[in-house]
């Protein structure tokens, strides 16, 4: 088991409280060290910028949670919808993040493993496995990205309960549609 320090978690509390805030964009390393009381070097000892400081708090409070978590539960969707919600404030201002080491791409980079899984079943016979795959991966994120920004507040379960009804619905039309040929 990795041993998580105590100066990254504060470091990863420092950014949290700052993002409720203000725009990552709009947050240096200064005030994320000043306000955990740490200096720059300590911040680039554990991190290679702010960017990297967001990627590494989704993997520990999430990632890293299901990793450990053995019981080999199918609902990954799920769980990746209810942790966003429960921090949203963070991950619209996470998902906000444009350009290289950006939050949106390492969340596909994580997400298209799941969803191959979900469509390796679906899919098995396809020879563009791969292109299906990352085509979900990012309507995925696409769709999550849209609800958490979403004036109106949608709870996670009438949220996945449309997606699923959603792909339900596409597939049924793929089905009837194929039969007729």
């Amino acid at each position: 088991m990795i041993e998580i320090s105590p100066t990254k978690i504060a470091l990863a509390n420092s950014i949290k409280e700052l993002m409720e805030g203000k725009a990552v964009d709009n947050i240096s390393i200064k005030e994320i060290t000043d306000k955990c009381s740490l200096n720059r070097k300590s911040f680039y000892y554990h991190f290679k910028d702010k960017y990297d400081l967001v990627n590494w708090i989704f993997y520990t409070e999430f990632v890293k949670t299901v990793i450990d978590d053995k019981s080999e539960n199918p609902k990954l969707l799920e769980r990746v919808c209810f942790y966003l919600y429960e921090n949203k404030t963070f991950y619209i201002n996470a998902f906000e993040i444009k350009g290289q080491n950006s939050f949106s791409d390492y969340f596909v980079e994580i997400i298209e493993p799941v969803i191959s899984v979900y469509l390796q079943e679906l899919f098995k016979e396809a020879e563009n496995k791969e292109f299906f795959t990352v085509y979900f991966a990012d309507a995925a994120r696409s769709s999550i990205t849209r609800w958490l920004l979403e004036e109106e507040d949608v709870p996670p379960e009438k949220f996945i309960s449309l997606m699923k009804s959603g792909i339900k619905e596409f597939a049924y039309h793929i089905v009837e549609n194929n039969k007729n040929r």
